[in-house]
């Protein structure tokens, strides 16, 4: 620091019980101690003159902030330069006016100033600390994109030399953080934050960005691990809310909850942070605890829109549909009342419920409707969209065209998907997948292909194309040809743990049950994210169990649920698997059973219900279940054989020959690949039996 700098705290207060009438001198325009009078010759360097016109300048600034006067900026300016001539050596001084002109917002004679410094020292700190915070602050104003794009370069420029000359100063690596991460350098980011801990390690708000910044990457065991070093005593609700949503990420709900509680013990009156502890709840299973919650919530508001559509939410999943109609009319209700400047977003949301629910009952035709008229009113001129909107837009097509294909209207489900992909490149390349699925759905794998191949050729960077169109070229049968162009891909990072997994589910469709193993197993060696490795064991008990390791495939799906214990499909799995068998068939139904309770309208779990009391005898509680997953998935072959058999225990043989001939008939355009020809055969061979049966009765009867 310069000789001016070092003086600056010296004197300051015997200064100003006197600079008021040193003012008042120099309004009048006598001279003060020191100073020169217009007729003296040239100025010399006169560090006490400076240190002079340098307190003058202060107090001109303090008092324009106290009295919003613009005359006393100019004076503080014009001091500021008197400082500077009578000390030209002093690079503070000349930061100080630059500083001075900022706060003004003279932002371009800042600019001009600060960079001047620069010339003279490039590396004098306090130049490019100014700089950056300048660049910083202009970010997200009124300027183009470009623009936003410059600013962020030169403040990381300004920050990286700070640090540079200064790299034990933690504040600025802090910052240099913040940018990086805000230029999508993530790990750049990373390499700043753990600077800041380096030098501090106990620094709270070093763990915190750092933790913030693993959990964006997705990394919630490295960030929960971070926020643990900070002290229990030292943490506001804030951090325990964030440390609580690391934990339900990483699906250890208790810990989560603990979190949550010890947030709300800090402050009962925080709203946000009740809706999450409430979730969590869920989450772990305590769907009673967590209503409670929810009802704490529009205790002290009753105007909460979001936690009635919570709740509605919530009983739709769980089958209460005319309670979830109620839910949904209190948030009507609750967003006619309010002000908000979002309030068509609330109503569209209302509605986007409302379609979901009437989809989940059975209503397809007016849920279609209401989509419809979403689609329509989110739809924007000159298909000029702003992200969100496109986003919005997207998500309503989406579910209209769902809602068509389940009705198999695919021609209108395509047409849905196509908008999505005219929405532009972020919304394309999931309205890509769903046009190849909805094709492959249709068996026009000919037409998937040429699809998937133009949005390659339009996308060629989007590996996700790639893989989706390796999985096509799988399921015509060219299995090789498949997993050559997975293989392709791999980088040997941990993202090759995806390919794997496409790799193994190639080979299931092929039925190559040992080469899927392998693949599996070699995505589990990456030591993966807890729900990827989640998926990973399940597709790994799936093939165990195609392959008849009964005992091994039961422990995959055991691993699954004691990691996850809501995760339903594993759930429904092991217990068909034990129920399809007919062993340990009261285990069995309990794990059905606790996958229908979490999702009491998926078909495929009803069905597993069903087909587990018919294995226990009870056909007159198979029934109603199979007939409901009939009702939900009318098309797959499965449910439909499972339903013939227990309507012929129950000797409504008619019907059971109706549904095996409806089960034949739709198994060759099936998409579930479970039904094969193998199955097929043997049903035909009972069902020609029973129409034998039939005949010879209806002869009797003659």
């Amino acid at each position: 620091m310069d000789k001016l700098g070092k003086k600056v705290g010296l004197g300051v207060g015997f200064f100003l019980a006197g600079v008021m009438a040193l003012s008042a001198a120099q309004d009048s325009g006598s001279a003060g101690p020191g100073k020169p009078s217009p007729e003296a010759g040239p100025a010399v360097v006169d560090h006490a003159q400076g240190y002079y016109h340098f307190m003058l300048a202060r107090r001109y600034k303090e008092l324009a902030g106290v009295y919003n006067r613009g005359d006393y900026i100019d004076k503080a300016v014009a001091e500021y330069k008197l400082a500077s001539a009578a000390d030209p050596e002093s690079l503070f001084l000349r930061v100080e006016l630059a500083e001075l002109y900022w706060r003004v917002s003279r932002v371009g004679d800042a600019i001009h100033e600060a960079e001047d410094v620069l010339k003279v020292d490039p590396d004098y700190p306090d130049a490019h600390r100014l700089l950056a915070r300048i660049y910083w602050h202009m970010l997200g104003e009124a300027q183009t994109e470009k623009a936003n794009k410059e600013d962020l370069q030169k403040a990381i420029q300004h920050m990286e030399a700070l640090t540079r000359v200064e790299p034990s100063d933690t504040d600025s690596w802090q910052v240099l953080g913040r940018l990086y991460k805000m230029n999508n350098e993530g790990q750049k980011a990373v390499e700043a934050f753990k600077k800041v801990l380096n030098v501090d390690p106990d620094s709270k708000e070093g763990l915190t960005s750092l933790a913030q910044l693993y959990f964006d990457q997705g990394d919630y065991a490295g960030g929960v691990e971070l926020l643990q070093k900070i002290p229990e005593a030292d943490m506001d609700v804030s951090l325990l809310g964030t440390l609580a949503y690391g934990y339900s990420q990483m699906r250890d709900f208790d810990s989560a909850v603990a979190a949550y509680e010890k947030a709300l013990a800090k402050d009962p009156d925080n709203q946000e942070v009740r809706r999450y502890y409430a979730d969590a709840l869920m989450e772990m299973g305590n769907t009673t605890a967590g209503r409670a919650e929810f009802e704490k919530i529009l205790k002290a508001d009753p105007g909460d829109t979001g936690t009635y559509l919570r709740l509605a939410q919530l009983d739709r999943q769980e089958g209460r549909y005319d309670q979830a109609r109620k839910e949904l009319e209190h948030a009507k209700t609750a967003a006619q009342s309010g002000e908000s400047r979002s309030q068509n977003d609330i109503e569209m949301k209302i509605q986007y419920e409302q379609a979901l629910l009437e989809d989940a009952a059975g209503n397809q035709g007016k849920a279609i409707q209401i989509l419809q008229g979403l689609a329509k009113s989110s739809e924007r001129p000159e298909d000029q969209y702003t992200p969100a909107e496109a986003n919005n837009h997207a998500i309503f097509l989406e579910r209209l065209g769902m809602v068509y294909r389940e009705e198999r209207k695919y021609e209108p489900a395509l047409q849905a998907f196509r908008q999505i992909v005219g929405l532009g490149k972020d919304q394309a390349l999931a309205g890509e997948q769903l046009i190849v699925e909805t094709l492959r759905q249709t068996h026009e794998l000919q037409k998937a292909v040429a699809e998937v191949d133009a949005a390659v050729e339009k996308y060629p960077e989007e590996r996700r194309l790639r893989i989706l169109r390796a999985q096509v070229t799988g399921e015509m049968g060219r299995v090789d040809d498949a997993v050559k162009r997975l293989q392709a891909l791999m980088d040997n990072t941990p993202a090759d743990q995806e390919l794997y997994i496409s790799i193994a589910q190639v080979y299931i469709q092929a039925k190559q049950y040992g080469e899927a193993e392998q693949a599996v197993n070699k995505a589990l060696s990456y030591g993966s994210k807890p729900e990827e490795a989640e998926f990973a064991r399940y597709l790994l008990g799936s093939i165990y169990e195609r392959q008849k390791k009964y005992d091994m495939a039961e422990e995959q799906f055991k691993k699954v649920l004691a990691s996850n214990p809501l995760n339903a499909g594993a759930a429904n799995y092991l217990g068909y698997m034990l129920a399809d068998r007919g062993v340990r068939l009261e285990e069995s139904l309990k794990y059905i059973e606790k996958a229908v309770q979490i999702e009491p309208n998926n078909g495929a779990y009803l069905d597993s219900l069903g087909w587990a009391y018919y294995k226990m005898n009870r056909y007159d509680l198979a029934a109603p279940k199979l007939e409901r997953a009939v009702s939900l998935m009318s098309d797959d072959p499965t449910i439909r054989e499972h339903l013939g058999y227990v309507y012929l225990h129950l000797g409504k043989e008619t019907q059971a020959e109706q549904e095996w001939e409806r089960a034949l008939k739709d198994w060759p355009q099936a998409v579930s690949s479970d039904f094969d020809a193998e199955q097929a055969a043997q049903l035909q061979k009972e069902l020609d039996q029973l129409k034998v049966r039939l005949a010879k009765d209806a002869t009797v009867q003659k």
